[in-house]
């Protein structure tokens, strides 16, 4: 049997992930995945890739606060309302307004970070449209790079670290939805599939960049080695492919559905 064994969500983007046994869908993909995000003064999105430390914050949802923790320093982040002011942002070409979260929140981050930085939210009226050349108009992404849910299969994480010295975990990949039972890239040839009735379509296999080469424990770059081996093996179209992403078939009827470890995927 095909089934769910491993579930996170990454709160904000960038950060430390949170490993759940069950999750609720929304139409941005699992709820708060990837809804906060932190910027530069400009708007600009800030990642892992120009500054690894991050994957050292730590996040947690505790009664649908967001809390933030790094060493033994903690803040719990308010959640913004109509007064809270609002913010024209970027990730990648997509531009769009988010609202502006703390003040207090923005120079704690700032601390830890050493750069100036603002964090900020992705209301449920935002409208981020997924590319049209892989989705249909009317499905929307959160603060993620491009696509709602990832999902990769343990047998490939495994075919990698047979590949590796040093073994990696998953949490380098950054995946939502992690599989059992198939054989190593199988998700590469999925079209589509449903869990509890919810169909879903994988649409793009996930390019990857630096990012799977940092340590999320300690927040150093220190496997590039790894980049090496995947790109021996994972070269596909001129770049490394790890990953498939998906998205709803209907997503008019996602609506706090829940998803579960252990749940049966069954390929269409």
């Amino acid at each position: 049997m095909i089934s769910i064994s491993e579930l996170y969500i990454y709160p904000v983007k960038s950060l430390a992930g949170i490993q759940l046994t069950e999750s609720k869908l929304t139409p941005f993909g699992f709820e708060h995945d990837r809804r906060w995000m932190i910027v530069d003064s400009d708007g600009k999105f800030i990642t892992q890739r120009e500054m690894a430390k991050m994957a050292c914050i730590k996040t947690n949802i505790i009664n649908d606060h967001l809390v933030l923790t790094h060493d033994d320093s903690e803040i719990k982040v308010p959640i913004v309302d109509s007064q809270s002011k609002q913010l024209k942002v970027t990730v990648w070409k997509d531009s769009f307004d988010a609202k502006h979260v703390s003040q207090v929140v923005d120079d704690w981050l700032t601390e830890i970070l050493a750069k100036k930085c603002q964090l900020v939210y992705m209301q449920e009226d935002v409208k981020r449209q997924i590319d049209l050349d892989f989705a249909p108009s009317g499905h929307n992404v959160s603060f993620a790079d491009a696509f709602p849910i990832l999902v990769i299969s343990q047998a490939s994480l495994d075919d990698l670290n047979s590949r590796l010295d040093n073994h990696v975990d998953i949490n380098r990949f950054r995946a939502n939805m992690i599989v059992s039972g198939v054989s190593p890239f199988a998700e590469d040839d999925w079209a589509s599939i449903s869990i509890n009735g919810i169909g879903y379509q994988a649409i793009k296999k996930c390019s990857r960049c630096i990012m799977p080469s940092i340590n999320q424990e300690t927040g150093r770059q220190d496997n590039v080695k790894m980049l090496a081996v995947l790109n021996g093996y994972r070269r596909i179209d001129n770049k490394i492919k790890f990953g498939q992403n998906l998205i709803y078939k209907n997503i008019e009827t996602i609506n706090l559905q829940s998803i579960s470890c252990g749940d049966e995927i069954i390929l269409k």
